[in-house]
């Protein structure tokens, strides 16, 4: 058997042990110096410990924590987490967001169905020269050659 481990000497010390695992360990401690030194050490510990005088307090701790606990200060409320603007504060900068967002949706649909607005005045596109700004090479691009592209040789 190998030397145990610290925890099993507790158990051992503490009377935790099962039978059959405690004759085996007493086995191992009637061979192991160490072990038996180490036990003995322990042992020593645990009376040194148990003798330690438990002061008395002279009064109930838990009621008066109770007694705390359960009554509230007058003429105060209770601060709840994130109270005031700042706690509206994520909530405003997610409409922000979202309101900036629906903003430039609308801005970039009524591009693309028309409504585009050039130094103040309206100017019509029509819809066929919109959609091409979705091809391959986009309006005003090169292209070497219209195989390469992808381009139908019609195509202008």
């Amino acid at each position: 058997m190998t030397c145990p481990r610290d925890t099993d000497l507790s158990a051992y010390v503490d009377h935790m042990m099962k039978p059959p695992e405690r004759a085996r360990f007493n086995g191992h401690l009637q061979a192991c110096p160490i072990c038996q030194q180490r036990l003995d050490d322990m042992t020593a510990l645990g009376t040194s410990l148990r003798a330690l005088p438990s002061p008395q307090l002279g009064f109930d701790l838990a009621a008066q924590w109770n007694d705390r606990l359960h009554t509230q200060p007058l003429g105060r409320r209770p601060a709840r987490a994130g109270a005031g603007w700042r706690g509206w504060m994520p909530v405003g900068l997610a409409g922000l967001t979202t309101g900036l967002a629906l903003v430039s949706g609308l801005w970039l649909g009524g591009l693309m169905l028309g409504g585009l607005m050039l130094g103040g005045a309206a100017a019509s596109v029509s819809g066929g020269a919109l959609v091409r700004v979705f091809d391959p090479i986009p309006p005003g691009g090169l292209c070497a050659a219209a195989e390469i592209c992808r381009l139908p040789k019609g195509m202008p």
